[in-house]
């Protein structure tokens, strides 16, 4: 099975009201072919829990235990892989944490995680808590994870997490069958500081509107301008070529050749929808193409 052509884009911020930042990104994509082939591309997001430097060392602890391991794994079952790799997780953030208290260090840290496996054409998505994974398909955003937590109408809170890496010996992980993928897809992880602060429609314009680099930021950027009450951290994988629908389309292209562009442009101007500024370039070279053309004539 062929392996997709992935663009990816990362990005994470404390937010405006947390003095540091407790989430972790990971990622691990393989250069071999034949590791890409049986492993695929791995990307991950943990939001820490337990202040301080805590929950920033458990979700960093937590984000390499899962590569490690899912990377370690044997066989080709990525879900039961995945299964495994966060468990490991669990448990040594879990040891870690007793063996502190027993010698009267122990920290009450604990982190969510969201995992994205991308192989062949099929995408694996694993998660624990209430950091998410979408897919943006053409112009629908479909939340594929489901929050564990406990809403405002539970009594006991605004939002209590009921599952989490490190807080049990155990962690139940919720594994979703494989979706197949198509080109131009996009596969969104996130911490609840970019899903609390927007809505679903502002996440979908912005996560559809810019090449992935450029999106990831402009997402965080739109949490922090909605008051930025938690860490935001955001990655957005696309899929550029070698899905199961047709092959990279002529608009995929001048999206290429934006992408290569808007490298070189001020901010401003790459804010603007990149159709409109893909449209006025051509029509500007259509422009040059025909003035060389009446002044090729007049030479005659």
């Amino acid at each position: 099975m062929a392996n997709l052509r992935l663009r990816v884009g990362q990005f994470s911020h404390r937010g405006r009201r947390r003095a540091n930042n407790e989430d972790w990104l990971g990622r691990f994509q393989p250069e071999d072919p034949e590791r890409l082939a049986d492993k695929g591309s791995l990307f991950l997001v943990a939001d820490g829990m337990g202040g301080h430097q805590s929950g920033e060392l458990a979700s960093r602890l937590a984000v390499d235990q899962v590569i490690r391991h899912y990377v370690d794994a044997p066989g080709a079952d990525v879900g039961r892989a995945l299964r495994r790799a966060i468990g490991v997780a669990n448990a040594t953030l879990y040891s870690q944490s007793r063996r502190g208290s027993e010698a009267g260090v122990g920290r009450d840290w604990g982190t969510t995680m969201v995992a994205a496996v991308v192989r062949g054409a099929d995408l694996w998505i694993a998660n624990v808590g209430d950091s998410r994974a979408y897919l943006l398909r053409g112009d629908r955003l479909r939340q594929l994870t489901e929050d564990h937590v406990l809403g405002p109408d539970s009594g006991v809170g605004l939002h209590v997490i009921t599952r989490a890496l490190g807080r049990k010996p155990d962690v139940e992980v919720d594994i979703f069958p494989p979706l197949r993928l198509r080109t131009g897809d996009r596969i969104l992880l996130c911490s609840d500081g970019l899903t609390s602060p927007l809505p679903d429609e502002r996440i979908q314009a912005l996560a559809g509107r810019y090449p992935p680099q450029e999106a990831a930021e402009a997402l965080v950027r739109a949490a922090n301008e909605r008051g930025g009450p938690d860490n935001v951290s955001v990655v957005l994988v696309e899929v550029t070529e070698g899905g199961s629908a047709t092959p990279l389309s002529t608009r995929g292209y001048l999206q290429e050749v934006w992408d290569s562009l808007s490298r070189v442009l001020p901010a401003e101007i790459r804010q603007r929808p990149a159709w409109v500024l893909i449209l006025a370039l051509l029509l500007a070279a259509l422009m040059i193409i025909g003035l060389g053309f009446v002044l090729g004539l007049v030479v005659l």
